[in-house]
């Protein structure tokens, strides 16, 4: 096990977000919620990103200004049928990742997020940790 698989491990394992040092890594950890490997991909995704400022990293300590993307896919738009994914924090689509909910709505996670506008990770996290991995997917609209 290499030192950043290590270091993952020991996040999660404090209650701490899982985080990927690469795009590859939470693709292999998470191949039903993937993240486009190429960078055009990831940047045409339906994300959140606070009005191009970002959210500040204060969960892991970085301080960086991150985007919340909504796997896979994107978030859903209004007529798209709804699915089930992970949200994620990144550095505008780059890595790190950071996992902040598995298996959620993403248009109740997307609505969720765009209702409270949130300007830090942990504020983020908070507001999705309410959704429920059994919650069916919302209508389109």
């Amino acid at each position: 096990m290499n030192s950043s698989s290590r270091q993952e491990e020991r996040m999660s394992a404090a209650g701490q977000p899982r985080r990927f040092a690469t795009v590859d890594a939470y693709n292999v950890a998470h191949p039903g919620r993937r993240m486009p490997s190429e960078a055009p991909e990831r940047h045409r995704l339906r994300g959140f990103h606070a009005a191009m400022a970002g959210v500040e990293d204060d969960l892991t300590g970085s301080g960086a200004s991150l985007t919340i993307d909504f796997l896979p896919g994107g978030a859903p738009r209004p007529g798209e049928e709804d699915r089930l994914g992970n949200v994620v924090a990144s550095h505008w689509g780059q890595a790190p990742i950071v996992v902040l909910a598995e298996e959620v709505s993403l248009r109740e996670a997307w609505r969720a997020i765009t209702g409270s506008w949130p300007a830090r990770l942990s504020q983020a996290r908070q507001i999705l940790a309410d959704l429920r991995a059994d919650a069916r997917p919302a209508p389109a609209g």
